[in-house]
C-alpha cells in the first residue's frame, strides 16, 4: 500500500484541533516542511492492515507528519547537517584514594538520549521517538536497543 502524502490543507485542519495551531501557523515554509516530514515517514515500512486499538491509520499518519513538520521547522537540523558533539558532557564521578583515582562519565548527548529506539533504528525514530506514540502501532520496526541471550538449562 502507498502511504498517503500529507498536504498543507490536511496540516491545517489537524492543527485546528490542538494547541500548536498558532505555531504552526507562523511556519512560513509549511509546504517545504511537510515534503521533509513525508520524505523521512515515508521511508519507513507500515503495515496499513494492523488492527491498532481501532484508530484510523491514515488519521494517525495524518498526525505524525504534521507534528514532524512543525517540530522540523523548530530544529531543521535535527535530522540532517546538525553539528557533531565534540565533547564529553554528563556527569562526572569521582572516586580517589591516595594517588589511586578513578573517573566514571555517564555520557549524554542530546541526539542519542535513551529512547526506546536503539542505534539501529531509522534516524527520524532516534531522533523523534514521540513519532512510535503515534504511529508505533503500524511499524515494522524493532524497537529495542539492547539484545536478549537466551540461556538453556541442559
Amino acid at each position: 500500500m502507498t502511504l498517503p502524502v500529507i498536504t498543507v490543507a490536511q496540516a491545517d485542519a489537524y492543527f485546528l484541533t490542538t494547541p500548536r495551531s498558532a505555531a504552526w501557523a507562523a511556519v512560513a515554509d509549511q509546504q517545504i516542511q511537510l515534503n521533509e516530514a513525508n520524505r523521512w515517514l515515508g521511508a519507513l515500512c507500515f503495515d496499513q492492515t494492523r488492527d491498532c486499538c481501532g484508530r484510523v491509520f491514515a488519521d494517525a499518519y495524518t498526525e505524525a507528519v504534521s507534528e514532524l513538520a512543525l517540530a522540523l521547522s523548530q530544529n531543521p537540523t535535527a535530522l540532517i547537517g546538525g553539528v557533531a558533539v565534540s565533547s564529553v558532557t554528563g556527569a562526572l564521578k569521582k572516586n580517589q584514594l591516595g594517588e589511586l583515582s578513578q573517573e566514571f562519565y555517564d555520557v549524554k548527548d542530546a541526539a542519542t538520549v535513551a529512547t526506546k529506539y536503539g542505534p539501529n533504528a531509522p534516524l527520524v525514530l532516534q531522533r523523534f521517538p514521540w513519532l512510535g506514540d503515534t504511529v508505533g502501532c503500524w511499524l515494522n520496526v524493532a524497537t529495542g536497543s539492547s539484545r536478549i541471550i537466551a540461556r538453556v538449562r541442559s
